[in-house]
């Protein structure tokens, strides 16, 4: 069976419905794939040593380019980008005081990879746009074949960042270097998975199944549960890029208040929250942070999931000191819960 179908066939078992724009992907990728030469060198079919993907939140970016990289039996390293900026700034440390450490570091991630996967690629701080123009001259060099996932075109790249005339000689690189493709059209393939899932009242879903689920749709393998915002500490049950799943018998339980509430709706695409418990007026603490985040985040148009393991969220409160705000929230969190208001929801 060849690439092409073996990714196709990963997605489907995963019941991904493939649009044209995906399907033309994985063709155009799988006509110009890399090879391993008798030499034990990369090879490519055409002078572009990767691919640059891009395009609207949801449309199965990470997605696809995960079952490449499971196809491809190469040397290889998959980073999310935070995280490979956080290794390369380690590494400079590591070799402060060394000549041209930039060479180092690349010889490094040549020796030991022929292909890197850099996941939701997004150059927002001005030395992260300085290093990445001269580190990426050098791994291009070296003929390393780079997967690329990024929200935005390369022209769009750090586009109101500080000395930014100074970035543009990477996003040259990467034109130069990598097949642009816009996965165009299309909604976010997520709504129907996470709006549909956890619905049958007659099934448990439990903090286990609801881990597996997320990690099919968001492929998130590390579930911290940590989170910082403001600087502060809070729990949850995980979080990446994408999302932030919480518990609303912990969060909530938490010193948490608008600011918060603000900066977790500005930062995840998805919010999704489980662990519902029943609240009378001795727990005024929490319903009147939840009435607040619903408020906000419902206000900033935010895809939020609600879990139901045996309790509606629209039900967890039963006292009367804030029922008139309540049945507002009520309200709310009923139209969240919908496959329209998700579908026009969303930053982008």
């Amino acid at each position: 069976m060849s690439i092409y179908e073996n990714i196709i066939n990963e997605l489907k078992s995963k019941d991904i419905t493939l649009d044209k724009s995906q399907l033309d992907f994985i063709e155009i990728f799988n006509k110009y794939k890399p090879k391993k030469s008798k030499l034990f060198r990369t090879t490519f079919k055409n002078d572009y040593k990767g691919f640059y993907l891009w395009g609207d939140v949801g449309r199965g970016k990470t997605l696809i380019l995960n079952s490449i990289y499971n196809q491809l039996d190469l040397k290889k390293s998959k980073f999310h980008y935070i995280d490979f900026m956080q290794t390369v700034h380690q590494k400079l440390k590591d070799f402060s005081g060394k000549k041209n450490p930039l060479d180092l570091i690349a010889d490094e991630l040549a020796a030991n990879n022929k292909l890197i996967f850099l996941d939701e690629f997004q150059v927002e701080d001005v030395a992260d746009a300085m290093l990445i123009t001269n580190l990426f001259e050098r791994l291009f060099n070296k003929h390393i074949y780079f997967l690329i996932s990024s929200n935005a075109h390369p022209n769009n790249l750090y586009i109101d960042g500080l000395q930014r005339q100074k970035f543009l000689s990477a996003v040259d690189l990467i034109l130069k270097n990598l097949n642009i493709f816009q996965l165009d059209g299309g909604k976010d393939y997520r709504i129907s998975l996470i709006s549909e899932f956890g619905n049958n009242f007659q099934d448990t879903f439990n903090d286990k199944k609801i881990k597996e689920f997320i990690s099919s749709v968001f492929e998130c393998n590390e579930f911290k549960k940590v989170i910082h915002i403001n600087n502060r500490a809070f729990s949850c049950n995980g979080f990446s890029n994408s999302f932030i799943w919480i518990s609303f018998n912990k969060f909530f339980k938490e010193a948490t208040g608008s600011k918060e509430y603000i900066d977790i709706c500005n930062k995840y695409d998805w919010i999704l929250i489980n662990n519902f418990t029943v609240c009378d007026d001795d727990d005024a603490d929490i319903v009147r942070r939840f009435i607040s985040f619903i408020d906000i985040a419902y206000k900033e148009n935010i895809k939020v999931k609600f879990f139901y393991e045996g309790i509606n969220p629209e039900d967890v409160y039963i006292g009367n000191k804030f029922q008139y705000l309540w049945e507002r929230s009520q309200s709310r969190i009923n139209e969240m819960k919908s496959k329209k208001y998700l579908i026009n929801s969303g930053k982008y």
